[in-house]
């Protein structure tokens, strides 16, 4: 289930456990860099659970509000701009890597 200050959720690869392991420490290493956390979770499905990587924030990014321009938030909303951007790259990097697991 996602938790508030989620940025994403991206798909487990399919395949060994050495591949998802693989996986989740490009992620992790990836992410930390950037200031991120990655969490594994199971996700529920009428065809059994499996899991995905939970992308989350840095902490001091999780509670910025996207719709709040004042002069104090301008700032936040800048540096999560640039998050989120890097945060589309690694996504990406990770779908080229993987691709054939996915």
């Amino acid at each position: 289930m996602v938790e508030y200050g989620t940025y994403s959720t991206i798909d487990c690869p399919n395949g060994s456990a050495k591949v998802k392991e693989e996986a989740l420490n490009f992620l992790t290493e990836k992410f930390l860099e950037i200031g991120g956390d990655v969490r594994v979770e199971r996700n529920p499905h009428d065809f059994g659970s499996y899991p995905s990587f939970e992308i989350d924030y840095p902490e001091h990014l999780e509670n910025i509000d996207n719709d709040d321009y004042s002069e104090e938030n301008r700032k936040y909303l800048e540096e999560k701009d640039k998050w989120i951007e890097r945060a589309n790259e690694i996504e990406e990097e990770y779908r080229q890597k993987f691709e054939k697991y996915l």
